[in-house]
């Protein structure tokens, strides 16, 4: 018997998790590419392939990337205009704790 068939589905098994689509593609523009965006975009993609990756890793990883949020922060505060990435940090900083109560 299949022990997979009695597991619950999280979100770090591949058969369940969702697949991405593109959405609003009609709307892109082509041209050269504003690189505070492509950066912004990159960093968001990071952070939440790192909160994902350690709620699949479990609760023992929560305080060593909960560190990292703090020591991106601190990076993060000699560069202007990124009041908006911030609140993504706090995002992911709220999930993880979150994820520490279950």
């Amino acid at each position: 018997m299949d022990g997979a068939a009695h597991r619950p589905a999280t979100i770090c098994d591949s058969r369940t998790a969702p697949q991405l689509a593109a959405v609003g593609a009609q709307q892109m523009t082509p041209g050269t590419p504003d690189p505070y965006k492509v950066a912004r975009a990159e960093l968001v993609e990071a952070l939440a392939r790192m909160v994902n990756r350690v709620i699949c890793a479990g609760k023992a990883e929560v305080q060593p990337a909960l560190e990292s949020i703090v020591q991106i922060r601190t990076t993060l505060t000699q560069v202007g205009n990124i009041d908006d990435f911030l609140d993504d940090l706090e995002a992911a900083e709220r999930t993880l704790l979150r994820f520490l109560l279950t």
